[in-house]
């Protein structure tokens, strides 16, 4: 018997720009966490979804900034993610979990008690995408669903999201919305039923986090050597190589935005992206 179905909670960071990178994960074939995913499938919103709520983001943080006058740190973070997940075997349809999601969004929304206005606002700024995992396959997650919903609506921040009590309220919604829209009850379901042992999970862990950390080494590798080949042509007044390398180097710290980097890691791609210009 599970306490809960899985529910994982991050403040989108890096305000724009972390948000338009989540968006970009979240429908991107080609990166390294989707090499086993089956389908990537919107089920709320699109792209001008995520745009809408990193405009609104920056349009209140430019307003924070000319009316501060107290020197306070601007809003640095436009959004909450919700990552809902179920285990291996089950697998609802994309109406169903488009049911789920409304009715864990409506939850949150209750909480927030947020005026007429501000629950039309909020609704417009809710992007939901399914990630179909192979329900075969011993490694990795079950299906999952990426929530992004936006914390600027009118003129205050929702900071209730990021509190453990909107993570506390989201994992009772999508246990009831579960039962509701799919039929099964996260008190029901026995992890064993799947034949997986503890030291198997054990395997299967540091396994995937082996592999993890070795697409992590390969994508710095990778942008150590675009790095490199730019602040050659820079040497050598070839424009042309320069900006070859400069978009190149865009997509790889993309990739690595959305990859759990160590410490050491962090501040030599920060090193890097500060020497790029």
């Amino acid at each position: 018997m599970l306490k809960n179905w899985t529910v994982t909670t991050q403040s989108v960071k890096d305000t724009a720009d972390g948000v338009i990178a989540r968006e970009k994960y979240y429908l991107s074939e080609n990166h390294p966490n989707h090499k086993t995913t089956e389908k990537l499938i919107s089920i709320v919103g699109n792209e001008n979804t995520s745009r809408r709520i990193a405009l609104i983001g920056e349009q209140f943080r430019l307003n924070q900034q000319l009316n501060n006058t107290r020197g306070g740190r601007p809003l640095s973070s436009y959004a909450i993610e919700f990552c809902l997940t179920l285990p291996k075997g089950h697998r609802p349809t994309t109406e169903q979990w488009h049911s789920i999601v409304t009715d864990c969004c409506a939850v949150l929304a209750k909480m927030l008690k947020l005026t007429v206005e501000e629950r039309e606002q909020y609704k417009t700024q809710i992007r939901a995408v399914l990630h179909q995992q192979p329900q075969d396959n011993l490694r990795g997650t079950g299906d999952h669903v990426h929530l992004l919903i936006g914390k600027v609506v009118g003129n205050r921040v929702l900071k209730e999201l990021q509190q453990k009590k909107a993570t506390k309220l989201i994992k009772t919604a999508f246990n009831a919305a579960v039962l509701k829209h799919f039929g099964i009850s996260h008190q029901e379901y026995k992890p064993h039923e799947l034949n997986r042992g503890k030291r198997l999970e054990m395997w299967k862990y540091q396994h995937q986090k082996s592999q993890s950390e070795l697409d992590i080494q390969k994508l710095i590798i990778k942008l150590q050597t675009q790095a490199d080949k730019w602040f050659k042509a820079a040497e050598d007044n070839d424009y042309k190589q320069k900006n070859r390398q400069h978009n190149r180097m865009q997509k790889t710290f993309l990739e690595l935005s959305n990859s759990a980097l160590t410490a050491e890691q962090k501040k030599h791609v920060s090193r890097l992206k500060m020497n790029i210009r």
